[in-house]
Parts: C-alpha cells; structure tokens; sequence
C-alpha cells in the first residue's frame, strides 16, 4: 500500500531507532523513496537510506543533498498520535525534519533539472556520524540543507564546534585521616581556573564548557582518598575560536597532576546568508507567509561535517529544538507539511543557481 507523506511520518516515529541500530527505519525510507520518480535507491554499506533522480556513480556530485539522520538518543518514548500531532522519541530531533526532506525532494525529483540526492543517515546522534562521513566518501554534493529541527520558518546558519576531553588527575591513594594532596579537589580548582578562563559574551559567542562524567574512589571504600580522577569535559566553541587554541589554554591551566586528551574534535561552522540556499529558502518561506529567521545552534550536527567538507550547507526541519531528547517530542502534522511545502519552493528556486 503505497504511502503518503503522514504514514511516512508516522511509521518513522513509531519505530524505535536508536543509534546503531536503525535497520529497520532505513528499510520504511527506502520503501518510501521507491514510490517517486528516482533512478536509483539503495542502503549503503554504513546502512544509509538513499536515493538519486540520477544515475550516480562513486565520485559524482550531486547539486543538492538533501539529509537527515534516523537514529534517536537510546532515551524510548511511547508512541501515539492524536489531536493532528505525533508524540514519540525523535518525533522533533529528527524524524520529521529527515521525513520532510526526503519527501520534498521525491516529490521533486522528476520535476527539475537538479540533480539530487536524498539520504536517512546513520549515527548521528553518537560520536561517529558514520553515515555521513561514509556518504562523502562516494557523492560530492555541492550544496546540502541537513534535516535538524528549526520550526517552519528558522534557517540554521551556524552551529558551534565540539570538544570532548578525557581527563585524569593523579595522585596518591591515602587513608582519609591524613592530610594529603587530594585529586577531588584538584580536579575542581582546575574546572573552576578553566570555565574562569572563558567568561560568557553571549549564547553564541561564548565557550560553553561542562564537566560531564566523573570517576574517582569507591563506595566501599569512603574512608580513602582515591589515587586518581577520571572526568570528561564537554566544550562547545564558536567558529571565531578555534579547538586548538582551547586544547593548548586547557594544557596550559593544567597543573602538572592533571592529563588532557582529546577524544573529540570538530570545529564550528557559519554559512553565509548570501548563500544560493539561504536566499532560495528565503524566498519560499515568504511563498508560504511565514516570517523568516536566521538561527545559530549551541550544538553541532552533521552539517559541521559537511561544511568542513567544503559543502555549503544549512539545516532545517519542523519542531521545536527546546524539545530535543526531552520526555516532551512532539510534532504538530500541520508544521511538518508545512515544512515540505517551503523545502518543495526552495528547490524550485534553486533550479536556476546551476
């Protein structure tokens, strides 16, 4: 039975996803995207849904990319619609966008001059973002919109780089009763010098650092002063400030019993407003009365990786991003096919940027 744009939706949020494990999801794209004019759809050795209105080939480029990832935080939601909404775990962050985007450019696909590629990648919401790295390895798009949540009018410009440092304070395991050079406490004069070091100047401006994990001692054990500390810390950096220069300033504010490593790197990204797809976008939310805005993320997201790919690219999708891996995901069905409306007239508008 063949699917419109709502069951897609639909069956996307009811079946769970979590990273790693978005086999079944990518079978509902692919199923999806056979029913439009496309040449060729396909999973991908990392498991990527995708489809062309082309004949691709490794190497070739694309004009437009549309992408999304299809795995959810591992956090499980009941699903349910009611009331012309759909609650459930990446009902926001990013099934919709992602449906919105493949659909928009099905529905596309016969129709223009573009060629386009459409994509439900993988693993986004873990470290690797294998899907879209894997993606760049055969297709070399030269222009992308990522699908991530911005309300039916917000055009994500800008999203800031990630650092993720593992850290150890060493010191030497004691009895409590003695005075000793305790690594506990080293390891928060050491946060405190670090998030002194880089006062706030505004959401998007500023270095947002915060210790995430921590490890040290034993329950068994409250009476011993533990030989180390493990921690992690999670730096979120604007584009002006590179990674770096804020690995060699946390180096530098380390005592010498403190060890920096980083597990984690990727800077941040701006795409400039004057852009063929910020102006295309602009024009068809316009097309469809709505006021448009320009966002900037504190987070990243895939489309850090294909910026710094030299892809420019922007992200969109309907949902409210306060609601991104919280108990509360919901989407309002009338935003979404809103959403295709506006993706549907950008791609008509870039038609002559070629």
């Amino acid at each position: 039975m063949k699917m419109d744009e709502v069951d897609f939706l639909d069956a996307l949020v009811s079946t769970p996803s979590p990273s790693g494990h978005e086999q079944k999801v990518a079978g509902i794209c692919a199923q999806y995207l056979r029913q439009f004019p496309f040449e060729k759809v396909w999973i991908d050795a990392a498991g990527n849904a995708v489809a062309t209105n082309y004949a691709h080939q490794k190497g070739d480029s694309p004009d437009l990319l549309l992408f999304g990832h299809m795995d959810t935080i591992s956090d499980p939601l009941p699903y349910r619609r009611a009331d012309g909404r759909i609650y459930g775990r990446g009902a926001v962050d990013a099934k919709s966008p992602l449906a919105a985007l493949l659909t928009a450019g099905a529905e596309c696909a016969g129709g223009t001059p573009l060629k386009i590629m459409v994509a439900g990648v993988v693993e986004e919401e873990i470290t690797t973002s294998k899907g879209t790295r894997h993606l760049l390895t055969y297709a070399k798009p030269k222009m992308a919109i990522n699908g991530e949540p911005s309300n039916t009018n917000g055009i994500t410009i800008a999203y800031k780089g990630r650092l993720v440092l593992g850290c150890r304070t060493h010191g030497k395991a004691l009895h409590a009763g003695m005075a000793s050079e305790n690594p506990i406490e080293r390891t928060f004069e050491f946060y405190t010098r670090v998030r002194s070091a880089y006062p706030q100047r505004g959401k998007f401006d500023s270095v947002i650092i915060n210790l995430t994990n921590i490890h040290a001692g034993s329950a068994e054990a409250i009476n011993v002063v533990p030989e180390n500390m493990d921690f992690v810390l999670d730096v979120r950096l604007p584009p002006s400030i590179k990674n770096a220069a804020v690995v060699r300033k946390f180096r530098k504010l380390a005592p010498q019993n403190v060890t920096l490593s980083v597990q984690e790197s990727i800077a941040g990204v701006e795409t400039d407003t004057n852009h063929a797809l910020c102006r295309a976008m602009i024009s068809s939310m316009r097309a469809n009365n709505l006021a448009p805005r320009y966002v900037k993320k504190s987070g990243s997201a895939d489309m850090n990786i294909t910026s710094h790919a030299g892809i420019p690219t922007i992200a969109y999708g309907p949902g409210d991003s306060a609601l991104d891996h919280t108990p509360n995901e919901v989407i309002d069905i009338a935003d979404y096919k809103k959403a295709v409306a506006v993706l549907k007239g950008a791609i008509a508008n870039l038609n002559g940027a070629f």
